[in-house]
């Protein structure tokens, strides 16, 4: 038997499971689904929560959930053990299987130390399958449980995030990568992205400064636009960019300013603003979603904007756009070493 060490966010202690020496199997299911454990009255009181960051909708242009929500019960949990997201929710106090479930998980002494701390709760990676993320959130009663998803929902968000991004990555490059297209982008502009390996070039211009790539069925574009940075906020610079990228650098394409939403984040050690919407053809009768990431970037001092086109006709969308950001995340202004 082996230990497996499941972290306690808040609480700074270690809490020990024991599995089976056997490898374990690959997390299955869907990216965008998270299995809940609860009973029906704690996922009423919790739901409206969990909504405003896992759940928040995509307009694409229909609406899309980031993340979708399937409740079962604690008899249920064997059957999706393997699930690639599972969120535990439950109240000491109350005498459900959900409780049960949790009590047999945790001992005793560190459900005492969650009852204890108001932030307190679990996460662990690859608990039962690879690629999986595990949460565990334990109040004393139903504002409480509120309470501690309300005030550790950023963190949750971000784990649930990363994790998937992580799967994502080992997904999107699973048939190669085109290390030579990626290291002439180095060479010539002083970034690195790692290139899916059927994406082809469309459109490489210094003096546009953009480098456009494209794939089709369905169809995906990639652009990568920057200007030399000035004396303005992050702000002003990547508006200016934003609007220039969608409406002169890309050609017929323009953004639907009704849908745009703009969203500061941090990505890796940039400070950074997110975008998402719809675009528009200013020629045909045609559009679908946007992502894009803006930052300063002080090596070369440019603002650089990373964005992500698709248009994919009766097909859902977000998977596309989580693909895209895979990508976008690899960015980076030093070479990237392969294994």
């Amino acid at each position: 038997m082996r230990i497996m060490q499941l972290f306690i966010i808040g609480l700074g202690s270690l809490i020990s499971f024991t599995a089976c020496e056997r490898p374990k199997d690959e997390a299955i299911g869907y990216d965008h689904v998270i299995t809940v454990v609860s009973d029906e009255r704690d996922w009423e009181a919790c739901e409206s929560i969990l909504e405003q960051t896992l759940g928040k909708i995509y307009h694409t242009p229909g609406t899309e959930p980031l993340y979708s929500f399937e409740r079962i019960e604690a008899s249920e949990l064997n059957n999706n053990i393997l699930n690639k997201n599972i969120l535990i929710l439950t109240r000491l106090e109350s005498e459900s299987p959900v409780t049960a479930q949790v009590r047999s998980m945790l001992p005793d002494s560190t459900l005492a130390k969650i009852r204890n701390n108001p932030r307190g709760y679990y996460y662990q990676n690859d608990p039962y399958a690879r690629g999986q993320a595990l949460i565990v959130v334990v109040g004393k009663t139903i504002a409480d449980l509120r309470s501690r998803l309300q005030v550790n929902q950023k963190q949750i968000f971000d784990f649930i995030e990363k994790t998937m991004f992580d799967r994502n990555t080992a997904f999107v490059y699973r048939s190669g990568e085109q290390f030579e297209l990626a290291e002439s982008y180095f060479e010539q502009h002083g970034y690195y992205l790692r290139m899916m390996h059927d994406y082809v070039e469309i459109e490489n211009n210094p003096q546009k400064k953009l480098v456009w790539l494209g794939r089709d069925f369905p169809y995906r574009w990639l652009a990568v636009s920057w200007e030399k940075a000035d004396d303005s906020t992050l702000e002003i610079q990547l508006d200016k960019l934003l609007n220039s990228t969608f409406g002169a650098k890309l050609g017929s394409i323009v953004l639907n300013k009704e849908y745009l939403t703009v969203e500061p984040i941090w990505f890796k050690q940039f400070s950074a603003i997110k975008y998402y919407g719809l675009w528009e053809s200013k020629k045909e009768v045609k559009g679908g979603p946007f992502i894009a990431y803006g930052f300063y970037e002080p090596i070369m001092d440019r603002i650089y904007l990373i964005s992500g086109i698709i248009h994919a006709p009766d097909k859902a969308k977000m998977p596309y756009i989580r693909q895209m950001e895979t990508i976008i995340r690899t960015f980076d202004t030093k070479v990237f070493e392969s294994d």
